[in-house]
């Protein structure tokens, strides 16, 4: 019973490994200005590449590449979205990270 327990916890220790996506300023409001606002993703082992994209909702957020691990985003209008950042990895399958925001006005 105890070895198992122990392989169930080594699975979900496992899992959280990799971060979601995160901004820069997690304590930043994020405004339908104009402005660019900065995220970012750890650097997973492995990464063969990093593809960013963004299920923008009502807020047409645009994607401004920064590097494979970052990216800026402007936002048109207030609402809500969600960041993706897919990586693909020589050892395994993709793992998906995201992130929800909110948008307001300003």
């Amino acid at each position: 019973m105890k070895k198992l327990l122990f392989i169930l916890l080594l699975c979900f220790a496992g899992s959280g490994v990799y971060a979601q996506v995160k901004a820069n300023d997690p304590t930043m409001i994020k405004y339908s200005n104009g402005d660019s606002y900065g995220f970012y993703v750890d650097d997973v082992p492995d990464a063969v590449s990093y593809t960013w994209s963004v299920d923008p909702g009502v807020t047409q957020a645009t994607i401004w590449p920064a590097w494979d691990t970052a990216i800026d985003l402007t936002f048109s209008h207030a609402g809500h979205c969600t960041i993706y950042c897919t990586v693909t990895t020589s050892s395994g399958p993709p793992i998906v990270l995201s992130l929800e925001v909110d948008v307001y006005d300003e």
